[in-house]
């Protein structure tokens, strides 16, 4: 059991003296991001060094170390009140929840270079999730961690407490800075891209045969060029790390780089989802290594017999396959937006807006876990109702999301019914406001009188939910209102090495699906059955046999006007998409029409999936005075992009 006690104040730093003085202590910074870790790592070192000793800080957040390249886990000490970076180990992620098993074997392989000396842990800023928890815990063990500090503003609930009461080391809490903020997403990008061309420095270049490495991590096909250009890439040669840089073109299946340093031999080139283009180093979340596309993989009309008594009976439904995942638009491209996105081989299903759901059967209702609103204007909310008299009975709790009021509008839907009849069988909601950089949250019971206020959730990188197998990212956008659009991001897609399982004398069979589930849940220590008495851990297993690559992203945006921030945004949010579902409203002779109603023309959908690079735009809620004018709506779209996917029975009109 471990002690977990506050100090009031980070005013004198005298209080943690102890577990500095004493050599080889290990203390692990615990908060979420913008709460001050590494300002209170730098003090910590610096008091250390006053009192005559040394220790190292190792930097766990690949998006913005301390010191030191982003993209890798850095190992260094301070110097006359400046940062020396020490050592590196690259993930070439900028993603630290994306990568967890890479990126605890980073920090082991950097922990195993410290020593009998003070080490200072500062962790990424991930406080929300069983991943986060999963992360917490995996670090702590590895690094056999002494104390726990843990920064939380003055008020605010205390994260990640039940994962923080279960390390065996002292957990002290302490109140961050009144000053400490978290980085503005704009601020964060200008100072992690400034630090990565700073490292590169002077341009050393290098050409190498792909085809004589060995790729690492979770390479793009050399075919596909442009996944390669800028991206992040870590060169070994004997052994160890050389040097780091970035992919400036591909041809003929040789790599041009640009690299930090010259390396002595390459071997290998670890190459996951980090990518330097246009001056910016972000994160690129469009699949790699895609497996080659069904003969019809793109939008597919289906005919339903469901829904004869809505207005959109005749308009057919519009489904598109993505990995694991369905997305159907409900009600076509006509009728009122509702897109559902059934989890395969899960029983589940999450919908983005609910307009008329006439269609839908009751079925659908109680496998829905989650709603993400747009706004609540009647045809993105008209349904809802539907949804709340099919959960009577004993389902859980659906989360839903929505922009800033939607609180108000689903407990006003709710509290128009009478619930004196369904006892304990009330529907129950989890509602989640988005706030810029917060979710505030609420409890709603059917029949309840008020909603009950729940702990608030802090947005990092516009992430509002996160599960092992995926998370879902929004932004907000302008239409006269505030209106979110949504993405889907798939968090992986794992592959067997064939060639290793032969090699260990390994034969296929359902572990291997146990292997998958277990590392997608981060249970490191969990032990598979292989048959014959033999198992082994995930951890030993996932790094032997699994190759994971990025799962496929389904963006969802709709109701919004032609503005450059909102191109910018949305563009930034779909960003290598599978498939994205973007209204095109109007034609571009009734431009005056979007402008006056704050929609989008056929030229600006078409613009948004140019930018985000995605693989096939679905264009939907189209008005009706188009009713009978399909075919010259996709013609003109597909003037304007080939990335224009139009359904089966009226692609065969149009040829």
């Amino acid at each position: 059991m471990n002690r977990f006690y506050c100090l009031p104040d980070l005013s004198d730093l005298s209080d943690l003296e102890p577990l500095l003085t004493f050599g080889g202590k290990r203390l692990l910074l615990v908060g979420a991001s913008g709460v001050g870790k590494s300002t209170l790592a730098a003090a910590l070192l610096d008091q250390l060094a006053q009192l005559g000793g040394t220790g190292w800080c190792l930097s766990c957040d690949p998006g913005l170390p301390a010191f030191g390249p982003p993209g890798c886990l850095n190992l260094g000490y301070r110097e006359g009140g400046q940062w020396i970076a020490f050592a590196q180990a690259p993930l070439c992620s900028l993603d630290a929840g994306r990568f967890r098993l890479p990126l605890v074997t980073a920090a082991t392989e950097l922990l195993a270079r410290v020593g009998n000396r003070t080490l200072v842990i500062d962790t990424p800023g991930l406080v929300q999730g069983p991943g986060a928890s999963e992360l917490l815990l995996a670090l702590a063990q590895a690094a056999a961690v002494d104390a726990c500090l843990l920064l939380s503003p003055a008020g605010a609930p205390l994260p990640l407490t039940a994962a923080l009461r279960s390390l065996s080391a002292t957990v002290i809490q302490l109140p961050c800075a009144p000053q400490a903020r978290p980085l503005a997403r704009t601020d964060r990008l200008h100072q992690r891209s400034q630090r990565w061309q700073d490292y590169l420095g002077t341009n050393n270049t290098l050409q190498l045969s792909a085809t004589e490495l060995n790729l690492l991590g979770t390479p793009p096909a050399l075919a596909d060029v442009d996944a390669w250009r800028g991206r992040q890439v870590a060169l070994y040669g004997e052994g160890r790390l050389q040097t780091l840089g970035e992919v400036t073109r591909v041809a003929a299946n040789e790599l041009h780089l640009r690299v930090a340093s010259l390396p002595a031999s390459v071997q290998q080139l670890l190459v996951r989802d980090a990518v330097h283009r246009n001056g910016v180093l972000r994160t690129v979340p469009k699949p790699v290594a895609p497996p080659p596309l069904p003969a019809n993989s793109g939008a597919s009309e289906v005919r339903v017999e469901l829904g004869a008594l809505t207005s959109v009976a005749r308009e057919p439904q519009v489904a598109v396959r993505a990995g694991n995942v369905t997305a159907t638009l409900v009600n076509g491209v006509m009728g009122d937006p509702l897109l559902q996105l059934r989890l395969l081989h899960q029983g589940r299903s999450l919908l983005f807006d609910i307009g008329d759901a006439g269609r839908m059967p009751l079925r659908a209702a109680h496998q829905v876990t989650d709603l993400f609103i747009s706004h609540a204007h009647a045809d993105h909310i008209g349904g809802f109702m539907w949804l709340v008299r099919c959960r009577i009975g004993d389902f859980p709790p659906c989360r839903l999301y929505g922009p800033a009021g939607i609180a108000h509008h689903i407990h006003g839907m709710v509290n128009g019914i009478l619930w004196d009849r369904v006892e304990d069988r009330a529907p129950r909601f989890e509602i989640h406001e988005w706030h810029g950089d917060h979710l505030k949250r609420w409890q709603l019971v059917a029949g309840g009188d008020t909603l009950v206020p729940l702990d608030e959730l802090p947005i990092d990188d516009n992430i509002i939910r996160r599960e092992p197998g995926f998370v879902m990212r929004a932004t907000e956008l302008d239409h006269g209102i505030p209106v979110l659009a949504y993405a889907f991001e798939s968090r992986n897609r794992l592959n067997v090495r064939k060639e290793r399982l032969q090699a260990l004398g390994l034969q296929p069979g359902p572990w291997l699906q146990d292997l998958k589930h277990a590392y997608l849940r981060s249970q490191w220590q969990q032990r598979i059955q292989l048959g014959k008495g033999r198992s082994a851990s995930v951890s030993d297993l996932a790094a032997q046999l699994l190759l994971e690559q990025a799962g496929d992203k389904i963006a969802y945006a709709t109701d919004f006007r032609d503005s450059p921030d909102n191109i910018a945004k949305l563009s930034q949010l779909a960003e290598g998409a599978h498939t994205l579902f973007c209204e095109a409203s109007f034609m571009l002779a009734d431009r005056a029409q979007a402008e006056r109603t704050q929609h989008l023309t056929t030229d600006a959908c078409a613009r948004i999936a140019e930018l985000a690079q995605v693989k096939q735009l679905v264009a939907f809620h189209f008005s009706h005075r188009y009713e009978r004018q399909r075919e010259a709506v996709y013609r003109e779209l597909q003037g304007l992009s080939s990335r224009v996917v139009v359904p089966t029975t009226l692609e065969r009109e149009l040829v």
